[in-house]
């Protein structure tokens, strides 16, 4: 009997042991740098993209929206599509990034935001090429991007990519959500839309 009891300690003991291991061996996600993932997507929407862009071709680049709540933005999503942006502007393009409220946008069947008739007429007019547009879905350890370039001519998708980034503690700070267009004021959604209209 005692032997057995000392057997069954010890099997205790040891599991006790080895559970305790296993907790001190988790390791949260750790951040990666932003830049070289952005652009390496700006990269991708060019190289992927079925309709060849010329050369200083005006490219609009929308903030990226909470694929949940499409009103909603962070500071993930305007800087990684402020890094795309530098990125088109350094490939030979000229860009125009900015955070368009979201009355100027219509929701597609698919989901995603895309520019409504008023502001395809103004963009067409300021001769933009293209839009890009991205959506992002924080997960528990992975936030998850998808990035789409949409012709202004044929409102078609023309490219998309994919990439995800851990959510380091970085990650999570970033990807605090704010509202877009629903938090400026008339003012500031009336100037944006001149700023659409101008030549």
């Amino acid at each position: 009997m005692r032997y057995n009891k000392t057997v069954f300690m010890t099997l205790g003991l040891l599991s006790l042991i080895l559970s305790g291991c296993s907790f001190n061996s988790y390791q949260a996600p750790k951040d990666v740098d932003l830049i070289p993932v952005s652009q390496e997507a700006a990269k991708n929407l060019l190289t992927k993209s079925k309709k060849a862009l010329p050369k200083n071709s005006l490219v609009v680049v929308s903030s990226f929206v909470n694929v949940d709540q499409l009103k909603q933005t962070s500071s993930f999503g305007r800087i990684v599509s402020s890094q795309i942006a530098s990125a088109f502007f350094n490939s030979g393009y000229r860009i125009k990034a900015m955070e368009l409220p979201t009355e100027l946008f219509v929701q597609s069947n698919s989901g995603f935001l895309q520019l409504s008739s008023e502001a395809i007429t103004a963009l067409k007019k300021q001769g933009a090429s293209a839009l890009v547009v991205g959506v992002f879905a924080p997960g528990r350890r992975t936030a998850y991007v998808t990035t789409r370039m949409i012709d202004i001519d044929t409102q078609e998708v023309i490219s998309s990519t994919d990439f995800s980034v851990p959510m380091g503690l970085d990650a999570k700070v970033l990807l605090k959500s704010r509202k877009t267009g629903s938090n400026l004021t008339e003012e500031q959604k009336n100037q944006l839309k001149e700023d659409l209209k101008k030549d």
